[in-house]
């Protein structure tokens, strides 16, 4: 069994190369925190928020975040603001339940520029993804 794990990582990195295989594996992609939102009241004023990053990659500062939430899975009375990596959750709610609200985050940014044999330019995408989504609850009492 561990003969054939070896053979299938080698086989991999032979098909994908050493570099963009370990980059994948190492998961060099966008992300969205793991995060359990507090409780919020209707008598309260409410905020939260998350912060996006790019794993394994420390020039996360460097790319474009861009985000997408949907609007009619927050309560009546809160809103939601976003400040390049940064997406905050205010306001007072109106109503009581339980809201799923998800957060699609989409990424773009800087390539790699390399060169080939010849000393011709070419690009390089350094990211194995350029989107994730995560659903965030909050409920309100």
């Amino acid at each position: 069994m561990k003969s054939l794990k070896l053979k299938l990582l080698l086989v991999a990195l032979l098909c994908f190369g050493c570099e963009d295989f370990l980059d994948c594996v190492a998961g060099r992609n966008p992300s969205l925190p793991d995060k359990s939102f507090p409780v919020a009241s209707t008598s309260n004023y409410y905020y939260v928020d998350i912060s996006a990053e790019i794993k394994n990659e420390p020039r996360d500062d460097d790319y474009d975040y861009f985000f997408e939430i949907d609007e009619d899975h927050l309560p009546d009375g809160m809103d939601y603001f976003i400040n390049n990596r940064i997406v905050s959750f205010e306001g007072q709610p109106l109503e009581t339940g339980t809201f799923d609200i998800e957060v699609f985050l989409y990424v773009d940014g800087p390539v790699r520029v390399d060169y080939d044999e010849d000393g011709n330019a070419y690009y390089e995408d350094v990211l194995c993804n350029h989107s994730t989504f995560k659903t965030y609850t909050l409920v309100v009492q």
